[in-house]
């Protein structure tokens, strides 16, 4: 087994999120999704003088927060070695 110096430009180690911690973020992007949605459309179910577009609002909410957890869990920013 020979011991090589890693070189400037090569990446030490990546850290990876637990997969413990993955199930957390989720709800917590879906939760968020829900709640910035939901008051969006009662915003504009308020300006508008309406009662249904917080209805329609809160499902774009979870789909918007599902996509980002997804998104989140694909693409996570990964470590850059210091």
């Amino acid at each position: 087994m020979t011991t090589k110096k890693p070189d400037d430009n090569e990446r030490q180690h990546v850290v990876v999120p637990p997969k413990n911690n993955a199930g957390k973020l989720d709800y917590t992007y879906i939760i968020g999704g829900i709640l910035l949605w939901g008051l969006i459309g009662w915003g504009l179910d308020f300006l508008l003088q309406t009662s249904w577009i917080v209805f329609a609002a809160i499902p774009v909410g979870v789909v918007c927060g599902y996509y980002l957890a997804r998104h989140h869990q694909r693409h996570g920013r990964q470590d850059d070695g210091n």
